[in-house]
């Protein structure tokens, strides 16, 4: 029988253990708070649909926190999550912010999997590239592991001020300049290529590393704050094993 229409898989290949996916505009909304009981009844109808038991997830603030969880359930302030917990997913929530997902083997050939909230904050304080190293010093081969930066805004429409180019060169170097353009008299931020960078920097082959491509500002299928502004709601990305 085939799956809830606001549901579908992210990764391209990615094989059994792992399962994968994101929710839509059409999906339950995770935008409450993440401490709330109605919370955490949006993300069990996720995971009854995508037939996960448990699932992990944080409350996302912009920063470079990463966590390794093995409960399900909010694991407080973090914007990366990973584990290799059988039976635990890890979920991030977003309305225009790139979520990260990771998944390799260590060297038994066990799996690990995490995942980061790549907000333009959360960027310029590479949280995807602190996300690998953790799962690297878990155990993670470098060589085994996938990435997929799922649905966000995109170098089309994301446009941005000084402050954040500002940050950016502060937080990662001068050659963090190379992911702005200029358009329309503003800054337009790629942070597809910025995340996808932090990876590659840190051994990801280019071949392992994969972009959905599609934007939340100038398409319909998921939530955008910059669209819709304080009514849009949060759609979910999640990766478990």
């Amino acid at each position: 029988m085939a799956g809830p229409t606001w549901l579908e898989p992210l990764f391209p290949d990615l094989a059994p253990p792992f399962v994968h996916g994101m929710t839509n505009v059409r999906g339950p909304d995770l935008k409450s708070d993440p401490d709330a009981a109605v919370h955490a009844a949006a993300v069990a109808e996720v995971g009854a649909a995508a037939g996960l038991v448990a699932i992990a997830w944080s409350r996302q603030v912009h920063g470079g926190t990463v966590k390794r969880v093995e409960a399900p359930g909010c694991a407080g302030e973090a914007d990366a999550l990973w584990t290799d917990r059988t039976g635990l997913a890890v979920m991030g929530r977003s309305a225009d912010c790139p979520i990260v997902l990771l998944a390799g083997r260590n060297a038994a050939d066990a799996p690990l999997w995490g995942m980061a909230h790549a907000s333009w904050r959360s960027t310029a304080s590479d949280i995807t590239g602190h996300l690998l190293e953790a799962m690297i010093d878990g155990g993670l081969d470098p060589a085994t592991t996938v990435a997929i930066v799922a649905p966000s805004a995109g170098p089309c429409c994301y446009e941005v001020g000084d402050e954040v180019r500002e940050a950016f060169v502060a937080g990662l170097g001068a050659g963090a300049a190379r992911f702005f353009s200029e358009a329309r008299g503003k800054w337009i931020l790629d942070l597809w290529a910025a995340n996808s960078d932090a990876l590659r920097r840190r051994g990801l082959a280019p071949d392992r590393v994969h972009c959905d491509g599609r934007c939340t500002i100038c398409g319909d299928e998921f939530p955008s704050y910059r669209r819709d502004g304080a009514k849009s709601g949060r759609f979910g990305v999640f990766v478990g094993a």
